[in-house]
Order: C-alpha cells, then sequence, then structure tokens
C-alpha cells in the first residue's frame, strides 16, 4: 500500500462527493431483490408448473413480487433459473 496512513484515507474519503440518490437507493433495495430472487429460484425448482409460467414471462414474476422488471433484474433472474 502507499504511504497514506488511516487518519489521510479518512479525510481522502471524507473530500469525495456524496453518491448518487439512484445508487444508494440501489444498494437499500438489493437485499430484499435477493431474498425475493432466492425465493421465485426456490419455488421454480419445487414447482415444474411455475417454474413454466416464470420462464414464460420473467418481468410478470419480477411485477407480481413488487419489483420494476428492469433488465439487470431480469438477466439476473434468467441466470439463476438456468443454473437450479
Amino acid at each position: 500500500m502507499s504511504g497514506y496512513d488511516e487518519e489521510r484515507l479518512a479525510e481522502l474519503i471524507a473530500a469525495l462527493p456524496p453518491p448518487p440518490e439512484a445508487w444508494v437507493r440501489a444498494a437499500q433495495e438489493l437485499p430484499h431483490a435477493k431474498a425475493t430472487m432466492d425465493d421465485i429460484v426456490a419455488r421454480a425448482t419445487a414447482d415444474a408448473e411455475y417454474r413454466q409460467q416464470v420462464i414464460a414471462d420473467l418481468e410478470s414474476a419480477l411485477a407480481l413480487a413488487g419489483f420494476e422488471p428492469r433488465a439487470r433484474l431480469v438477466d439476473e433472474l434468467r441466470a439463476r433459473l438456468r443454473e437450479s
């Protein structure tokens, strides 16, 4: 590591501008989104009919779970279903 000590690093971090509000909201939503994805994948693994419904319309599955079906979430769900 460079010659910076903890105090200097703290000063540099404190000088940074605050993160954009959208980043903060996204970080706050991540734990809930992960848990919801876990639930959808677990249910799809246990129930073949539900799995077919989810795969046929990933966007609706996310919307029913309370999430805006953004491309990133849809891609993540698709990948997790492939792995299960």
